[in-house]
């Protein structure tokens, strides 16, 4: 212990002396370990989130595999139904969906988020309520009994004030009387963000077999495992292909692990944010390393003399190793509290409420993850330059009465091996870094094909329970789209189901007339987008109508079916032919029949972020499809936001009961729409940058020690005539050789690697030339600007004061 105390308080001693170096040092890997902390917390808050159910390693998520789709994909009513009654290995099988939710907790109606489910919910999940109870089977059943709502215990807190006599209480939620039966604690909100919690009706027959849009959580059975979970679900796939042809050919139900599947959409940009900073401080390591190296060059007359002295070599490593690890430690210490900084910036930055269970916090467990980094780069950047530094003929220099006796070949082999691995390593990241930022300037731009500016839009719900039938429905909007035209500087007004550029997404399958035969499965069917819109929605958001015409008030319910179609579902659906007066329809069952395609409009994503391009879209009138929620787009030639009171104002005037939701303009929209790739590529663009400067710095340093080392060579070439631009060529291109070798081996590897990014990448290819040509030319020229640095000085030196270098 002696031993060591005295090799710190030597260290120390010795790091004083080079304050330079030693702030150069610490700066370096403070930012690689503040990267890294950063980056352990968000993983450690998502893949290894202590999900709060009990025996979560029991729980199971059902879903169906298709065909047609890369991902597993939701459930229908009519298929969870049988899994709840045919398949043993599963108990507590349970479904729910995320809805509005709209009542009054104070004087007026609020908007909640909300989520439907059935009575095994609680059990599945391992829940139970710190007041009252949870829903019964009976009252998940349409009828006298489907009254109760449970409340979550922050909204208890906040909205009623932690009321002691909540339970039995009445609220109007959507319109219909619900009697408060339950409290949840005060953490649970799922599955992310939810407030309320009411019953889904089990027993409504309406819903189509075809109709994918519950979550469905299970638990095994006592003594069940997944296998066999998924064998009898396979055996029930089997006899629902053949009972049920038209929608379930070739579907398969599927049992996936939890946590796996809660966690599958941000797997792998954790992976490449996890790649990326290890990158970062890889290059870092390597830089601090080149810089040891150096140090241990200046300091070989003091090795000579500690050996000589007496000075075991084993000993004099373990010192040098001592420094190495203090300058880690030192570093880390720093970027923890950088990396926890970092992180409070990003979370500030997210537009929207994070899942309940998602906590980004610096615990005892990232903290140890953080130790164990800081502690493997203290050995990694410091074992090989101290090995250098002890081992040779280390007595030459106190022969030869000077400093240092100049860098051996395998010394100089190994910096430049450095250097080219920083090289290498900032290119892969910098070309990731490139098509991530890529990708979200691509996904920003889509409001090109659109007129974003001075539009307001909100969403307004007309509950079942005011407005009980499509024709009431279709009356009130389109009453409330007449009153808003009349609102003072409105220019356009329209309603759509899922708002171009959003979040949302319908997708359905279609026959075409004289192409599919009647009895096709859906799942050989063409697959589309499906959107419902008013007349004056395209106008409103800027949509270009190409050919036919736009939905009229004419287009009522009984009126013929029409339907407008994009221009991809105009080239897929009918290539090299006209689409207007084709008709489509769902399927045979279609209870709307044939519908007409009158127009063709300009192809713009419903979700911004989706992946398929090829994804036609068909849009049909609301008139003709009574939906219960319209997102509306008002076009103002003033401010957009200034509009958002008078549309309240004139909603409570028509009912007070509604609420004009989540008003914002369509800029703010989009903006938040893609605060996920935004978040991301400004990771990415923190990370590539602190790579770029860490490898500009292992260039500088380089270059700067040869030239230092080659004082006395510049000095005699410069005596002989020769210029300076032709010594300063000489040394840039010393450092553009490496610089090329290293890009060169970045580039291979970057072709290899990014392959795995393109499920990731909207509007650019995993391969796209301008990003690895601009990541090449980058990396060079800051190669050859780090590098003329020291060279500028150099030549500026008195040829005869550097002939009397050394």
């Amino acid at each position: 212990m002696d031993t060591l105390f005295q090799d710190i308080k030597y260290a120390l001693r010795s790091l004083r002396r080079t304050p330079g170096f030693t702030l150069t040092v610490i700066a370096v890997m403070a930012l690689g370990i503040g990267v890294n902390s950063m980056i352990y917390t968000v993983v450690h808050g998502t893949l290894l989130a202590e999900l709060p159910f009990p025996d979560v390693q029991r729980m199971v998520r059902v879903k169906i595999q298709s065909p047609r789709e890369k991902n597993p994909i939701t459930m229908s009513m009519a298929d969870t139904r049988d899994v709840m009654d045919h398949v043993s290995s599963l108990r507590a099988t349970s479904a729910w969906d995320e809805v509005s939710a709209f009542f009054a907790a104070g004087d007026e109606p609020q908007r909640y988020q909300g989520t439907l489910a059935t009575s095994g919910l609680a059990a599945a999940l391992g829940i139970t309520p710190q007041k009252g109870r949870w829903f019964t089977p009976e009252e998940c059943r349409m009828g006298a009994a489907y009254v109760p709502v449970v409340l979550s215990g922050k909204l208890w807190r906040e909205a009623f004030h932690s009321d002691p006599h909540i339970l039995g209480r009445t609220l109007h939620v959507n319109g219909r009387p619900r009697t408060v039966v339950g409290v949840m604690p005060e953490s649970f909100r799922f599955p992310e963000t939810s407030d309320v919690f009411m019953p889904m009706a089990t027993n409504d027959t309406s819903d189509s077999r075809g109709a994918h849009y519950l979550n469905v959580v299970a638990r095994l059975a006592p003594g069940r495992t997944r296998a066999q979970a998924q064998a009898e679900l396979d055996a029930l796939s089997r006899q629902l292909a053949h009972d049920y042809k038209a929608t379930n050919d070739r579907m398969r139900i599927v049992a996936l692990d939890f946590r796996d599947d809660m966690v599958a959409d941000v797997r792998l940009q954790m992976i490449m944010l996890s790649l990326a900073v290890t990158f970062v401080l890889l290059i870092a390591c390597a830089n601090v390393a080149n810089l040891l190296l150096a140090r241990g060059t200046a300091r070989q007359r003091e090795v000579g003399v500690r050996i000589a002295l007496g000075a075991s070599r084993t000993r004099l490593t373990r010192q040098l190793l001592t420094e190495s690890l203090l300058l880690a430690l030192a570093g880390g210490a720093i970027g923890l509290v950088l990396g926890d900084w970092g992180m409070r910036v990003t979370v500030a930055s997210i537009p929207e409420p994070l899942p309940y269970w998602m906590k980004f916090q610096l615990d005892p467990m990232v903290f140890l993850a953080v130790l164990g980094v800081t502690l493997f780069a203290g050995f990694a950047f410091g074992l090989a330059p101290a090995l250098q530094a002890t081992s040779g003929d280390v007595l030459t220099p106190l022969r030869e009465g000077s400093a240092g006796s100049g860098e051996s070949r395998a010394r100089h082999r190994m910096r430049g091996t450095l250097v080219v691995t920083e090289i290498a390593l900032a290119v892969l990241l910098l070309i990731g870094s490139g098509l991530m930022i890529r990708s979200f300037l691509w996904q920003t731009e889509q409001r090109a094909a659109l007129r974003t500016h001075g539009v307001l839009t909100g969403s307004l719900l007309l509950p079942v329970a005011l407005y009980k039938d499509d024709a009431a429905r279709i009356a009130f909007f389109r009453e409330f789209r007449d009153a808003l035209r009349s609102l003072p500087g409105v220019t356009a007004v329209g309603g759509v189901a899922n708002l171009h550029l959003g979040t949302g997404q319908w997708r359905t399958s279609v026959q075409r007339e004289g192409i599919d035969a009647d009895d096709q499965p859906e799942s050989r069917s063409p697959l589309v987008s499906f959107n419902i819109v008013t007349p004056g929605y395209f106008e409103a958001v800027g949509m270009q109508l190409i050919a036919g015409r736009d939905f009229t008030d004419a287009d009522g319910a009984n009126a013929p079916r029409v339907a407008i179609v994009n221009t991809v579902a105009a080239r897929t659906l009918w290539p090299n032919q006209d689409p207007i007066g084709k008709r489509w329809r769902g399927d045979k069952n279609d209870p709307h029949g044939w519908a007409t395609v009158v127009g063709v409009v300009s192809s713009v994503r419903q979700h911004v972020r989706s992946g398929d391009d090829a994804l036609g879209e068909v849009i049909v009138p609301q008139a003709q499809f009574g939906n219960q929620t319209l997102t509306w787009a008002i076009r103002t030639s003033g401010p957009a936001a200034a509009l958002a009171a008078p549309v309240r104002r004139l909603l409570r005037d028509r009912d007070p009961n509604l609420v004009f939701a989540d008003a914002r303009t369509f800029d703010e929209q989009l903006r938040r729409a893609v605060w996920e790739p935004r978040v991301y590529a400004q990771l990415f663009a923190v990370f590539s940058f602190v790579a770029l400067v860490i490898a500009a710095l292992g260039i500088y340093g380089v270059m700067a020690y040869s030239v230092a080392q080659r004082t006395r060579e510049i000095g005699i070439r410069m005596a002989l005539g020769a210029a300076r631009a032709d010594v300063q060529r000489l040394v840039v291109g010393q450092a553009l050789r490496l610089t090329l070798l290293g890009s060169g081996l970045g580039l291979a590897a970057a072709f290899a690697l990014t392959r795995f990014m393109q499920s990731q990448l909207h509007g650019v290819r995993a391969d796209d030339p301008p990003t690895f040509v601009g990541v090449t030319l980058i990396l060079a020229l800051s190669s050859a600007a780090a590098a003329w640095l020291p060279t500028a000085r150099a030549v500026r030196v008195d040829p005869v004061v550097a002939l009397r270098h050394e």
